[in-house]
């Protein structure tokens, strides 16, 4: 018989997982949970403050603090400072994997960036960055990625997307095309990596804890309440979701209970997508 607890825990005991956006909020919480699980950690992330957005990104400080809480959990980490824009720095960031583990089972695509204004007030700089960050970045990381994957005895990619992704928010429409694109693109690869047994899913967060939309707040001078309540108004559970929520159910989805769940587009989001 079936032991439905054991399946529904993400055991991933010498399972190599890439994290990008690792050095901090979501993503650092996605590296910690999956060692936690038995998993050893690429993080990679790209270290530096950007032109677009004008907010603080994540250091390489910050990132050094998460490999060693990775390397005290008694597994092996590996520090990739890297823009997901860039294939070079990309194709570097998965080459060090490869040579560092031999292999790679799990893809969480998780770096992004977010500004807001009317689409007509968007600058070429913000559009570009937005899209080739959050969208683009994913088919590059995992296009990079894909090799090492497929090979794995059971590879699973899961990208973050977001509501945005199946509906629209209004002062972000770069992101919500970035983020449509995210779901059209986690189905068509798990069609394409189907029959290499590879899963491809993605998680679509509501109004989120995060310091990208701290960073977001600080940029149009508001609050992160302020800026909370541009989603919490449609969700039907009217509080800010913990990023812990986000990566539970990443680890349901790297669970051999969703080893038969591909080409789905999970949401976070107190209920939001209901309405």
């Amino acid at each position: 018989m079936l032991d439905v607890r054991r399946a529904a825990f993400a055991d991933l005991t010498g399972q190599v997982a890439l994290v990008t956006g690792a050095a901090r909020g979501q993503g650092r919480l996605h590296c910690l949970a999956l060692a936690d699980a038995g998993a050893d950690i690429a993080a990679l992330d790209v270290c530096r403050d950007l032109d677009v957005p004008s907010y603080p990104l994540a250091t390489r400080a910050e990132l050094d603090e998460v490999v060693a809480a990775v390397e005290s959990m008694g597994r092996r980490a590996l520090p990739l400072v890297a823009d997901v824009r860039d294939p070079a720095e990309v194709d570097g960031a998965v080459a060090a994997v490869a040579m560092e583990f031999g292999r790679l089972d799990v893809l969480v695509n998780n770096a992004a960036v977010v500004t807001s204004a009317p689409f007509w007030e968007l600058s070429e700089d913000q559009w570009s960055a937005v899209i080739d960050t959050n969208l683009t970045g994913i088919w590059r990381t995992t296009k990079a990625a894909a090799d090492l994957v497929r090979r794995s005895p059971r590879g699973r990619i899961v990208n973050i997307g977001s509501t945005g992704g199946v509906r629209a928010v209004p002062e972000f429409a770069h992101y919500v095309a970035a983020k449509h694109g995210v779901v059209g693109l986690t189905q068509a690869m798990a069609i394409e990596l189907a029959n290499d047994g590879v899963t491809v899913n993605a998680i679509l967060p509501g109004a989120v804890d995060s310091p990208m939309l701290a960073g977001l707040a600080g940029e149009l001078g508001l609050t992160p309440e302020d800026v909370h309540k541009r989603w919490l108004h449609d969700q039907l559970l009217v509080e800010v979701i913990s990023p812990a929520e986000v990566t539970g159910a990443l680890l349901w989805l790297l669970s051999d209970a969703a080893r038969h769940v591909t080409g789905h587009c999970l949401a976070v989001d107190g209920g939001a997508l209901a309405r």
